[in-house]
């Protein structure tokens, strides 16, 4: 159906190509998928990894076996197994769900430019149709590729055990950040097969996926994997992992709502039905990177303040109201005071020095700035010693929203980039366009400043001085001087280091 809908508007040459479905062969086998606009084709559902189902369940990422003859990928696989979330549709879901989409603007091409897309969700919910059901999206016109990987969420990608670091010899426990590096290593032997340059690869993602885009960078495991990076409203100082014996005592919780504590446990635990697994795991959704001494050698932020973290060119930012996002996460007051030791009373005289704040107003601008504004302006500002890096905070809010709503919410730089676009206005058009220039020059060559674009300085160590993402469009040196010195003091007394965003 698909097919037909986009053959319908094409010429005679061209619905002769859309029925012709392109044949590609990987190092696996050979895969079918659907032709698009002119040498444009997507592959839907391409396998990378062996099934993590049975004995495999809770290790890392195996590469897929080989097959005989065509396997048909013009469809999306399967979702990794999670729980249902609002009002989202449910996706079929399967364990065997380590599967990746291809979207080629020109399968005829040599060495295109590669963007590699990590979706979000808090770590619990969400699969590679993010950003790839937009079809040819403004980037991908620019001739860039677009692959987007599944990888283990929740308890499945997200369980350290005593007896799975007994049974590994070492620490365990992210199995999903072993399914984004075998994904990123598919890339590696196989984009050249697809029209890509596997020494061009952009990793990019937002929420759980910035955040996942920060551990690739701090992972010794994935060098080389990828050349430059672009992490949205990912975090990075605070709540960004959790050593390894916290996360087994996590998984020993878990594993007695699930039942199981007696000898044997691994065993029976890789035996439940993943139903099972799902249910004992109620309430708000807790998963982060683990400190194992393997994938992760440190926590992310001390990576990036040592310099040990991939020296690639960085673009890193966030929303002017991330807030939006806490009610999946659960972090009201009493959460930041009794978890985290923020309190609102100490911090109201600072948010106060520009005029009286409602308690609601307080809360959001807190909750906006504790996790995700000063992440992106630390983490930034580390990584800058070592590599270029560009920092964003994206505000514009479409105009028929200005009354009701405080600021851009969470992730909504997003449809900016790859649609479609919630602001059909001359201004949203405009900051579209503009994004685009820029994240597509960076895709291309590490750099996202181009001739007629309008100049985005590189950060500087110690100074605070974004893109402000709006109609205007401004750099503005000592963004958020009065709060964001707060934070950066909470975080250098619990982190110990000497080094300073």
């Amino acid at each position: 159906m698909r097919r037909r809908r986009i053959a319908a508007g094409l010429g005679l040459a061209a619905l002769l190509c859309a029925n012709a479905a392109p044949v590609v062969k990987t190092d696996a086998g050979r895969v079918r998928g659907e032709a698009l606009e002119g040498n444009a084709a997507a592959f839907r559902g391409i396998p990378f990894g062996a099934a993590p189902v049975g004995p495999l369940r809770w290790r890392d990422a195996r590469r897929v076996k080989p097959w005989r003859g065509v396997r048909a990928v013009e469809e999306y696989g399967p979702a990794c197994p999670q729980r249902a979330e609002g009002n989202r549709p449910t996706l079929p879901q399967s364990e065997d769900c380590l599967n990746l989409n291809v979207i080629t603007p020109d399968l005829k091409a040599k060495g295109l430019p590669v963007l590699v897309s990590i979706h979000g969700g808090a770590y619990a919910f969400g699969s590679n149709r993010y950003v790839t059901d937009q079809g040819l999206s403004p980037l991908l016109k620019q001739g860039i590729i677009l692959v987007a990987p599944n990888y283990r969420v929740g308890r499945f990608g997200f369980f350290a055990h005593p007896a799975l670091t007994a049974e590994a010899g070492r620490g365990t426990g992210n199995f999903w950040l072993s399914d984004q590096a075998l994904a990123l290593d598919w890339v590696k032997r196989n984009i050249a097969r697809f029209g890509g340059d596997p020494k061009r690869v952009t990793i990019l993602g937002c929420s759980a996926g910035g955040s996942s885009v920060n551990a690739l960078m701090a992972s010794p495991l994935t060098r080389g994997l990828f050349a430059r990076a672009s992490a949205h409203s990912g975090g990075g100082l605070f709540n960004a992992n959790r050593p390894l014996a916290k996360a087994e005592e996590q998984g020993l919780a878990f594993a007695k709502r699930a039942g199981v504590e007696r000898e044997g446990a691994l065993a029976r635990l890789r035996a439940l039905d993943p139903d099972a697994i799902l249910a004992a795991d109620p309430g708000p959704p807790d998963y982060g990177a683990i400190v194992d001494g393997h994938w992760l050698p440190a926590p992310l932020s001390h990576t990036f303040a040592q310099g040990k973290q991939a020296p690639v060119p960085y673009i890193v930012g966030s929303t002017s109201n991330e807030a939006s996002v806490f009610g999946l996460m659960g972090f009201d007051s009493a959460v930041l005071k009794s978890r985290f030791g923020v309190d609102l009373t100490m911090l109201r005289p600072l948010y106060e020095k520009a005029g009286p704040l409602s308690d609601v107003e307080l809360l959001r601008r807190v909750q906006t700035d504790f996790i995700f504004t000063s992440a992106a302006m630390g983490m930034g500002g580390l990584a800058a010693r070592a590599a270029p890096v560009w920092s964003y905070h994206f505000a514009h809010v479409p105009a028929d929203q200005r009354a009701t709503t405080p600021g851009a919410p969470h992730c909504a730089d997003m449809p900016y980039l790859f649609g479609p676009l919630p602001d059909d206005s001359a201004e949203g058009r405009a900051i579209a366009t503009r994004m685009q220039d820029w994240w597509g020059a960076f895709i291309r060559t590490g750099n996202p400043n181009t001739p007629g674009t309008r100049a985005w300085t590189r950060t500087v160590p110690g100074q605070a001085s974004p893109m402000i993402i709006t109609a205007q469009g401004r750099m503005t040196p000592g963004f958020l001087g009065d709060v964001l010195p707060f934070w950066y003091d909470k975080w250098q007394a619990e982190s110990r280091m000497e080094t300073r965003p």
